[in-house]
């Protein structure tokens, strides 16, 4: 975002984001999360279709300190039930064609990302605080093949310890964020 604000960040079906543009509308996110109660070790529920606005909302959400939880949008509904319940999320982002779905939740808020008024109205700016390594960056189910799903919590060094195997294995010659790490 610093060294390159105006590159392309995010393209999907003709929709375009610069670093700017994805920095800032995960920011309004992530003030928006922090408003609803969300920081380290919550879980945020995740359902979305496949768009730019996806990105949005995973990098809005680890900004607010929060931990995803990705639901497939056509999976049986009593599955992604059952996961919100499991992971005990107290927020759900989705989108306005899902959202009557998880109506009946007790207790859980919904942002409609498509829809919801006072996104725009939140800052831009950056969240000061981040997310330490041992917190959870996302809870990912099992199929359920034999049993009910179980939830696996994966923390962010986790996650940074796999993206620096995969540059000195499979990527070492590629530039990236990473690559002076």
């Amino acid at each position: 975002v610093k060294r390159t604000p105006d590159a392309t960040a995010v393209v999907f079906e003709g929709a375009k984001l610069t670093y700017r543009d994805l920095n800032a509308r995960a920011n309004q996110l992530a003030h928006l999360l922090r408003q609803r109660g969300v920081g380290p070790e919550t879980m945020v529920g995740l359902c979305l279709d496949r768009s730019a606005g996806l990105i949005v909302a995973v990098l809005g959400i680890m900004k607010a300190g929060g931990a995803y939880v990705p639901m497939e949008p056509h999976a049986p509904k009593d599955r992604r039930l059952f996961m919100l319940e499991d992971c005990q999320a107290p927020v759900l982002v989705t989108q306005s064609s899902l959202k009557d779905e998880f109506s009946d939740s007790a207790g859980l808020s919904i942002i409609s990302l498509d829809e919801e008024d006072g996104l725009e109205r939140q800052s831009c700016e950056n969240l000061p605080q981040s997310p330490a390594p041992e917190n959870a960056a996302y809870v990912i189910y099992t199929s359920g093949s034999t049993g009910q799903p179980k939830g696996v919590v994966i923390e962010h060094h986790s996650v940074v310890s796999l993206s620096r195997a995969l540059r000195d294995t499979l990527y070492p010659s590629q530039e990236g964020p990473l690559r002076a790490a």
